[in-house]
């Protein structure tokens, strides 16, 4: 029995709250396989525990695995793409490229909107006078982390990125006042991200967030957060929409700090360029 027949006629005593969120997906079954378990909670008035117990009564390992059956049920159903929702399987490649182009200018302009200009200027300012600068993602966004940390050492900042999450740990254990982490994560709920936060703040270090979800852990424990929009859908995990936003944003933070910096950026990242080329 699929799961839409199922919410009909259920096999586990329904709760007040599993009846909310029953009545919610059978309304809004396509948007459900996009949606976070936090934004599934606040649309149907439950809590995230809540949502967890009601995927696990319907047979499903968690909320995750909920949303992955749903998706494909709607997807046979429909006889239609779930890779984007205005993507069809069988149109042509350069119509497919066109939408995919417009729907990350529009990823960029909403997330442009959403940016508090002043939490910009306060980050630059925090990686321009650190002491050192942590870089840390995981994964698709463990890519922007470590390529971010390249951008800053070229122009001098004393910067550093490791890849392997127990080294991440380690060193920041070693934070201190005075020092800065930047940590990526698109959900803002990565286990090792944080734990080397909480671990880093303790010490005195200065947190900044880049998620996309404005009410995870991340963003919560974070001295600053900067949330961006993202098109990510359930068969997009690390889709390009996400990673072009996390880019962006650092890349503005960049280009602040090299404009604060001027000439010592310039010619920081002339040496750095020489030393290669010699």
């Amino acid at each position: 029995m699929g799961i839409l027949n199922q919410l009909d006629t259920p096999n586990f005593k329904t709760s007040k709250s599993d009846k909310q969120i029953i009545e919610y997906i059978r309304n809004n079954a396509e948007k459900v396989i996009y949606m976070s378990i936090s934004e599934a909670a606040k649309e149907t008035n439950t809590g995230e525990a809540t949502v967890t117990r009601f995927a696990k009564k319907m047979g499903f390992s968690g909320f995750q695995d909920f949303k992955v059956t749903l998706a494909q049920e709607i997807s046979l159903k429909n006889s239609n793409s779930i890779i984007n929702n205005e993507i069809s399987n069988n149109e042509d490649v350069l119509e497919t490229a066109n939408k995919l182009l417009r729907n990350n200018i529009n990823v960029l302009e909403r997330t442009v909107n959403k940016l508090n200009t002043n939490d910009i200027y306060e980050c630059a300012d925090l990686i321009k006078n650190c002491k050192k600068a942590y870089f840390m993602g995981v994964g698709y966004s463990g890519i922007v982390a470590q390529d971010s940390n390249y951008k800053f050492m070229r122009i001098g900042i004393n910067s550093m990125y490791y890849q392997d999450t127990h080294t991440m740990i380690m060193m920041s254990a070693l934070a201190n006042e005075g020092e800065v982490v930047l940590a990526i994560s698109h959900s803002g709920e990565t286990e090792e991200i944080i734990k080397s936060v909480k671990i880093a703040k303790e010490n005195g270090a200065k947190i900044i967030a880049i998620t996309e979800n404005e009410n995870s852990t991340l963003a919560i424990v974070s001295d600053i957060n900067l949330n961006y929009v993202s098109s990510e859908t359930l068969l997009e995990s690390g889709a390009v929409s996400s990673k072009i936003a996390q880019i962006f944003i650092v890349d503005l933070i960049y280009t602040q700090v090299v404009k604060e910096m001027q000439i010592d950026a310039v010619s920081r990242k002339i040496k750095t360029t020489e030393a290669i080329y010699k």
